[in-house]
């Protein structure tokens, strides 16, 4: 069981890398100008604020699935919005109050509650 919980949550530290990526792309492709400097600067921001989504993780999202599991009631939609819970929390406590940071950093968290329970399959 622990060596599931630490390969699900290893797997879900790839949300940063994912979503800088994503974004990178989208913009570098959007700008006319300095796209590889636009990409790389993304990726190296969401891989900035990957200690969001590790303090998600292991403040409410792992101790939120093992409290569910314990009693027989995993609900998927519950370690997702943990997850997003959590990346709100610490997005607004660390990073930004508002704008876009904030949207991504509760998105980045979510995707890594997605990857945790994908993981969890997987590794199952």
């Amino acid at each position: 069981m622990k060596q599931q919980l630490a390969k699900s949550v290893a797997m879900s530290l790839l949300a940063p890398v994912i979503v800088g990526t994503t974004l990178g792309v989208y913009y570098a492709l959007s700008v006319e100008s300095g796209g590889a400097k636009m990409f790389f600067s993304l990726l190296m921001s969401a891989i900035a604020n990957a200690h969001i989504v590790g303090l998600s993780m292991a403040l409410l999202v792992v101790p939120g699935y093992m409290l569910m599991y314990k009693y027989n009631k995993v609900q998927y939609s519950g370690i997702l919005t943990l997850g997003m819970l959590g990346g709100a929390l610490f997005s607004f406590l660390f990073s930004a109050s508002a704008g876009m940071v904030f949207l991504v950093n509760t998105v980045m968290a979510a995707l890594a509650s997605g990857l945790f329970l994908y993981g969890l399959r997987r590794f199952n």
